[in-house]
């Protein structure tokens, strides 16, 4: 079965990179999307095996879709720029990559998370 991996990112270049990545690696892309909202519909109407969130998307960030994930029990991680103590609270916690990452460090989280 082929893990099925949500990729929120709000740059283009930034979430084909990734998604690339992660194709290679084996994974299956769901999305990439660039908001909150058309995440949450991708969760709602196709689900995932596991997510990599971008934290700050524009003007918006992905507490909401964490909080999703979370939810339903589907395992996530963050991949962004920003610091451990500014990600949303209550989930100062979940694994936190820093971009950029290199891809084999990134395979080896969502292979770990995903399990």
């Amino acid at each position: 079965m082929t893990v099925r991996i949500l990729v929120v990112e709000d740059e283009a270049i930034i979430a084909i990179d990734i998604a690339d990545q992660l194709m290679v690696a084996g994974f299956q892309i769901v999305g990439p999307v660039p908001s909150v909202a058309k995440a949450l519909r991708l969760i709602s109407e196709e689900g995932c095996d596991a997510a990599v969130l971008d934290v700050n998307l524009r003007d918006e960030t992905t507490e909401a879709v964490a909080f999703a994930l979370r939810s339903r029990g589907t395992p996530f991680l963050f991949l962004s720029a920003i610091s451990r103590d500014r990600l949303p609270s209550g989930f100062q916690d979940e694994v936190l990559l820093p971009k950029p990452v290199k891809p084999e460090i990134l395979v080896a989280a969502l292979s770990s998370i995903a399990e």
